[in-house]
């Protein structure tokens, strides 16, 4: 697969094309959003124009963007590709005097450019729970109340992370204030999955280390498996890698993949 710019009024985004059908390419906002205390939000519907941020290598198989938050706060983000795979990695890097702290990213994977991979009804969305695939929504758990309008937009919290219904500022997860729910399963891995629908043995999936949460909205369609960045102190480099994956196969060889290489 190979890598491209979605263009300039979307300049965190990123378009990727699939190895199955080449003239067909998936969207990824990288990031959709990074915010926290001490640093501005870095988004892709900022009004703040960023010339050109992606640089590409020759054969646009590795790509990579950096942009200041804040003086002294430089967020990059770096993506490298080979034909069944997409590395990311996120960086923040602070030489200022005052710390990051309480990051929040979301990373948007669209899958809806492929047409075998548009799921709007979550009908071939799986997520990992205890290492087996968990149909997302058909066979995930929720008691409370339902968005007044529209599809919920299911979301699990992690093993060994945040109860992200008790973080005040992502109140989109919470019934009242957004559309989207958090169910009583938990993901582990951090792998969320889309199963192609002519060939069902085909699977696009994405997973950070560490990772927030993982949910996805199916009225865009998008899949994410979002990082947990730590604080960046004064001085401090602070990274989180994922992994796009392009896969053949059952769900649990694409988690033993996932284990694997990354």
């Amino acid at each position: 697969s190979q890598i491209g710019e979605a263009g300039e009024e979307t300049t965190n985004t990123l378009m990727i094309s699939s190895p199955w059908a080449t003239q067909q390419r998936f969207s990824i906002n990288f990031p959709e959003h990074c915010w926290g205390k001490g640093l501005p939000n870095v988004s892709h519907s900022s009004t703040v124009k960023i010339d050109k941020p992606w640089q590409f290598n020759e054969d646009s198989s590795s790509t990579w963007f950096e942009y200041e938050a804040r003086p002294g706060l430089v967020y990059r983000a770096k993506a490298e590709t080979d034909s069944m795979s997409v590395r990311l990695r996120m960086e923040l890097h602070n030489s200022s005097d005052t710390a990051a702290t309480d990051i929040r990213t979301l990373i948007c994977l669209r899958p809806g450019g492929l047409s075998d991979f548009r799921d709007t009804n979550y009908d071939r969305t799986f997520v990992a729970v205890d290492w087996k695939p968990v149909q997302l929504g058909a066979d995930t758990h929720y008691d409370g109340p339902l968005p007044e309008k529209g599809r919920p937009y299911w979301a699990l919290n992690v093993v060994g992370g945040p109860d992200n219904l008790a973080i005040e500022d992502l109140g989109w997860f919470r019934p009242g204030s957004g559309p989207g729910r958090i169910v009583k399963e938990v993901a582990d891995p951090p792998l969320i999955a889309v199963r192609s629908a002519g060939e069902p043995q085909r699977w696009l999936a994405v997973i950070w280390r560490p990772s927030r949460m993982v949910f996805s909205n199916c009225s865009i369609p998008c899949i994410h498996s979002d990082p947990l960045p730590s604080d960046c102190q004064p001085g401090e480099v602070i990274s989180n890698e994922g992994l796009i994956i392009f896969h053949e196969g059952d769900f649990e060889s694409l988690l033993q993949r996932a284990n694997t290489e990354l």
